[in-house]
């Protein structure tokens, strides 16, 4: 399966877990001076899976070092996230994985859609 298509509206939610994660990667806490490609928006399921795609619990802000190291560690990569939230949000995480008829790929993909992220974005306030 190759990589999934990237839409304005992952652009949107990439910056926002950037900003919501104050531009400093979650593993090693470097952080850097927006914008930068260097940190990355990680998804811990891929954003394959509609259902947690835009889903905070499955994103967070890795640099590219870090990012690269869990992507290519699986086991590295659950254990690590599994810590992170905890087994009770895991778990939820993964049921909302597996659960397809959630997350709406054409709300997702909808300026409505984009609209709430801007709305995040602006509760964030200025960082």
């Amino acid at each position: 399966m190759g990589k999934a298509k990237i839409f304005p509206s992952d652009r949107e939610w990439s910056k926002y877990i950037r900003t919501r994660d104050m531009w400093t990667c979650q593993r090693c806490s470097k952080q850097y001076d927006p914008p930068t490609s260097a940190l990355h928006c990680s998804h811990f399921w891929s954003r394959g899976n509609w259902s947690v795609r835009f889903d905070e619990d499955n994103t967070e802000a890795l640099c590219y070092g870090c990012h690269s190291y869990l992507g290519g560690n699986p086991v590295e990569f659950h254990k690590y996230y599994l810590e992170k939230l905890g087994q009770e949000r895991f778990d939820a995480l993964e049921q909302r994985k597996n659960n397809k008829k959630s997350g709406s790929r054409t709300y997702y993909l909808s300026k409505e859609f984009r609209a709430t992220i801007k709305e995040k974005m602006k509760e964030l306030g200025d960082w």
